[in-house]
């Protein structure tokens, strides 16, 4: 408190007054000035005077010294308080150990002197407390803490959203009564308190009009679509321009129903459907968020809008439920033709960085969505706010407060209180299913468990969605999510559990089949057909093209049909598909990867690195940027760097089970097979492969059932079980899934691999084997000659000059290969390459040894660059029982 010496009392005699439209400021009649100097108490002044009743000390201390320890932050209100004794005893200010309030004797304020003049239809003396209104509100409090600034933006939205409802009430019935001259001053007062809401320019256009004046009407119109058409890149709505046609239109607003702003709940369907807490709420946000951006149609560029992660400040073991929230808005707005939306993972990283306006503008944002949670007893408190990316302001702000229990009941109500302001350009998303409580708060803690993608977090989600469809049978969604859980705990080496994946199909498919049938309209339901193939076949794509036509902002419905895509060999589609996964989610990694991955096939190289560049400078998800960085390192063949990063990440998480599987392949890629069995205990044909376990590998591949044609690859199992006298249990399974190629269940070119053809040549199966060897060669001719593909092509060429019998072709292929890309020649697990029963028919050429030795004295350069031993050409050549080296 500023010292006021001897004359205290004489001054305190004066009436006095706190500002709060403009820098707060306290002061008297006199024109004395009293304020506080510390920017805290005067916070804290303006706090008392704007809540309901008293203050908790906590919550005092929590706005304003929230990075203070406790004690200290006490120590810090008790100090402030006393900079507000005269206050105290002058009867203005009462504070006890809990909480503080205003006293008895009323503080007046010019906020609450508006709100008088308000309510006793003042118009001139509203006009003129508005022109004394200073911007911004509440001024000269910013950035003094966090929790402050929320505060700051909530008031300041509330005031404003106050003032001018008010105002615009007083301004119709001064039209009505023939007062146009003041309803004129007021529109012009609005206009400069918020110079972009419409309802403030139709009721100036409508005074402007009904004194005569159609002059200031189109001026007025033409200001507010000039700074629409700059500020925002929109143009004013129909109801907007049509005022300047509509003569008559001097009649209060709220007799036009379609105005924003009006209270009309006519045309809204009457039934109310019961759902849960979050999806009423998300609801409402949405259509209103909804509003803001599409209230006028765009002139330009669309608009982008980041849905952050809402804070949910009652349950923070919880944090489920708060994101349910934002998902659940963006589920909505993502509907909506007229907007763009950031995908989850983008907005996550958005919210969780230093600057979040900073990483918006970089992201091509223009405005970010986000909010808190509050529950209490049987109350939530809901509050969102919308941003202006470029220059930060808070252009919309609303707050939902409902009885737990009631909500479901007044859905509709939310949802009619919001859609007066809808206006004609914008047409409500369809209503999410609805469900109960019990059922919702289980799916959401499922999601966010998901999203983890580890084995155990899916295991509990998988737990979560079979409570929730128990209690209610009726929930596609859960039942979509549940498909997709259970292929996601499959052991396919794309994912993330030990849940063999037959089986984890048959489980799988029951609850896809559901979901579909309970919503045929639900994308997630289509999603979870395809996503029953897992390795993407052909089959799949029907499925993921409906779910990227039901849901089109959604990132990994776009990647998943890209992924099939790429192997119905439709490269140039699939590469669009994930560039548009990256278009909506600019920040998750995993859209990168198949990107990045397809631009390598296709010999798109630089362009590859161009992509990889700009997540590693917008990225702060360190765990994403090594990922990246190791699919780019294996697409370009560097070993070293590859051991490096996948060790990195297996170090720092070494509980996820892609991080063993990468690091083991490229331990036993470098012939260090033992190092790699120690992390693939649990994975038999990995075991049987490294541990050169012959009898173990034909158990484990014939467990694997139809899906050894696209694990097998992976461990060169079909190589490793011709060369150790196994060929046999490739023909059976050869006999085995015939007729799922033929139905189209198995891609026949999975099966047109080298091993299935020389196990049935050795079997004297020649015509099947031919036939193979006809669809592979026919596969091989359609790859282009650029990028990986075209070095596969190569590389399968050589192959198939063998088993044509053009083995001179192949053996100087193989020696041009091995001088040129040595490490193109290396197998995971090492091994020599005359253990290749494809190429073993050349090892008694004399050059053959060379080749070989060219790799492995390859292998040795990139061990001597990690400071590991060499490896002899004895323990490279091991010997026909063994394999693999025996280093």
């Amino acid at each position: 408190m500023a010292d006021q010496g001897q004359n205290a009392e004489l001054l305190w005699s004066s009436e006095i007054r706190l500002d709060l439209l403009g820098p707060v400021r306290l002061g008297n009649s006199a024109g004395d000035d009293f304020t506080p100097k510390a920017r805290k108490t005067r916070a804290l002044l303006a706090i008392l005077a704007l809540s309901k009743g008293a203050v908790t000390r906590s919550r005092l201390t929590e706005l304003l010294w929230g990075d203070r320890g406790e004690e200290q932050a006490k120590a810090s209100l008790r100090q402030a308080l006393y900079e507000l004794r005269e206050l105290a005893s002058s009867g203005f200010v009462v504070a006890n150990r809990e909480s503080v309030a205003l006293g008895g004797k009323k503080l007046p304020s010019d906020f609450s002197l508006l709100q008088r003049r308000l309510e006793n239809h003042d118009a001139e003396g509203v006009a003129a407390a508005l022109r004394d209104i200073d911007y911004p509100l509440l001024a000269m409090l910013d950035d003094i803490t966090p929790e402050l600034d929320e505060w700051l933006r909530d008031e300041r939205a509330r005031i404003s959203a106050t003032i001018i409802g008010k105002c615009i009430e007083l301004t119709g019935a001064e039209i009505g009564t023939g007062n146009f001259e003041g309803a004129r001053q007021i529109a012009d007062q609005l206009e400069r308190l918020d110079p972009l809401d419409e309802r403030v320019i139709q009721f100036g256009i409508r005074a402007d009009i009904a004194a005569g004046d159609r002059s200031a009407a189109m001026r007025r119109h033409r200001r507010f679509k000039q700074r629409l058409k700059e500020q925002l890149g929109f143009e004013p709505s129909p109801n907007t321009d049509a005022l300047l046609r509509d003569v008559s239109a001097p009649g209060p607003a709220t007799s036009d129903r379609n105005a924003p702003g009006a209270g009309s709940r006519a045309g809204w369907p009457g039934k109310r459907k019961t759902i849960a807490v979050i999806v009423a709420v998300a609801l409402a946000i949405g259509s209103v968020a909804g509003y803001v951006f599409l209230r006028f149609l765009p002139a330009a560029a669309t608009p982008t809008v980041a849905v952050l992660p809402f804070d949910d400040l009652g349950r923070k073991k919880d944090d489920y439920f708060a994101s349910g929230v934002s998902d659940e808005i963006l589920n909505l707005l993502a509907h909506q033709r007229a907007m763009k939306v950031l995908g989850r993972v983008s907005a996550e990283q958005v919210a969780g960085g230093r600057d979040s306006l900073t990483t918006a503008r970089k992201l091509g944002v223009t405005y970010l969505l986000d909010g808190s949670l509050r529950t209490a007893d049987d109350r939530v408190l809901v509050i969102a706010r919308l941003t202006r990316v470029s220059d930060g302001a808070q252009v919309w702000s609303e707050r939902y407060e409902r009885h737990i229990g009631d909500i479901f009941a007044v859905q509709g109500d939310i949802a009619r209180s919001v859609a007066s302001r809808v206006a004609e350009s914008f047409a409500p998303s369809e209503e999410p299913q609805g469900t109960t409580p019990e059922v919702y708060d289980r799916y959401l803690a499922a999601r966010q468990l998901i999203r983890e993608r580890r084995e155990v977090t899916l295991a509990e989600a998988e737990r979560l969605l079979r409570e929730a469809i128990a209690l209610d049978p009726h929930y596609a969604p859960a039942f979509a999510e549940l498909a997709q859980v259970i292929m996601l705990r499959a052991n396919d080496p794309t994912a993330y559990g030990s849940l063999p994946i037959a089986q984890a199909r048959a489980e799988a498919e029951p609850f896809a089949l559901r979901a579909h049938q309970l919503d045929p309209s639900l994308g997630d339901a289509y999603a979870s057909l395809g996503f029953l193939s897992f390795s993407f076949a052909p089959q799949a794509e029907p499925y993921f093209r409906k779910a990227v036509e039901l849901s089109p902002q959604r990132p990994d419905f776009h990647r998943w049909l890209g992924e099939t895509l790429v192997n119905e060999d439709r490269y140039d589609d699939a590469i669009a598909e994930f560039k548009r996964a990256v278009e909506i989610d600019p920040l998750w990694g995993l859209s990168y990867d198949h990107l990045i991955g397809a631009l390598y096939l296709v010999g798109r190289k630089d362009e590859a690195h161009r992509y990889l560049n700009r997540f590693l400078s917008l990225s702060t998800d360190q765990r994403a940027k090594l990922l990246l960085l190791l699919t780019v390192v294996k697409e370009d063949n560097r070993i070293a760097d590859e051991y490096r990063i996948s060790g990195q990440l297996f170090n720092a998480y070494p509980q996820e089970r892609q991080n063993r599987l990468d690091f083991a392949t490229t331990l036993a890629e470098l012939g260090e097979p033992a190092r790699a069995l120690e992390l693939m205990k649990g994975n038999s044909v990995a075991t049987a492969a490294l541990s050169s376990n012959w009898p173990l590998l034909v158990r484990a591949t014939d467990a694997l059932g139809s899906e050894y044609w696209n694990e097998a690859r992976f461990w060169n199992a079909g190589r490793l079980l011709i060369e150790s006298g196994h060929a046999d249990a490739i023909v059976r399974r050869y006999d085995r899934d015939r007729n799922l190629v033929v139905s189209g269940r198995i891609n026949a070119s999975a099966i047109a691999d080298p091993s299935t053809i020389i196990a049935l040549r050795e079997a004297g199966r020649t015509s099947d084997a031919n036939r193979l060897l006809a669809l592979m060669q026919s596969r091989n001719a359609s790859l282009p000659n650029r990028g990986l593909l075209g070095e596969e092509k190569s590389l399968t060429g050589l192959m198939i000059a063998v088993m044509t019998g053009d083995r001179e072709r192949a053996v100087r292929g193989l020696d041009q290969l091995s001088r040129r890309d040595p490490l193109a020649l290396a197998y995971i697990p090492a091994t020599a390459l005359r253990y290749d029963p494809c190429f073993a028919p050349l090892a008694n050429d004399p050059r053959f040894s060379q080749i070989e030795d060219r790799v492995r004295i390859a292998i040795n350069g990139v061990r001597q660059n990690l400071g590991l031993p060499p490896i002899s050409r004895r323990a490279w050549i091991s010997d026909s029982k063994t394999l693999l080296t025996t280093n």
